[in-house]
């Protein structure tokens, strides 16, 4: 390997270890609601959520027994459908 090669090389590992540190820990400052938080979020009733939750269309995990759907999604999704164009009281229906 030459000088130059070597460096690129270097500058590709250190963006890979930034990547990895970013990575390792993603719910470090995530605030996570509850389904009663959720169902006044999405107008939905608790079937709704329950049906959302298990086809996997809405992220969430399981604390304590009681499921916690990360705030952060949610607020990026609607500003993305914004974005977008699309009407954000539509984003999580069931069609």
């Amino acid at each position: 390997m030459n000088h130059k090669s070597l460096t690129a090389f270097a500058e590709r590992l250190a963006k890979l270890e930034a990547s990895i540190d970013v990575l390792s820990n993603p719910l470090r400052d995530e605030v996570l609601l509850t389904s009663d938080q959720m169902l006044v979020l999405l107008n939905c009733s608790p079937a709704t959520l329950y049906r959302l939750r298990s086809k996997g269309v809405i992220p969430c995990v399981k604390v304590g027994g009681q499921y916690r759907y990360p705030k952060l999604f949610f607020t990026n999704e609607i500003i993305n459908s914004i974005s977008k164009g699309e009407d954000p009281s539509k984003r999580f229906d069931d069609k």
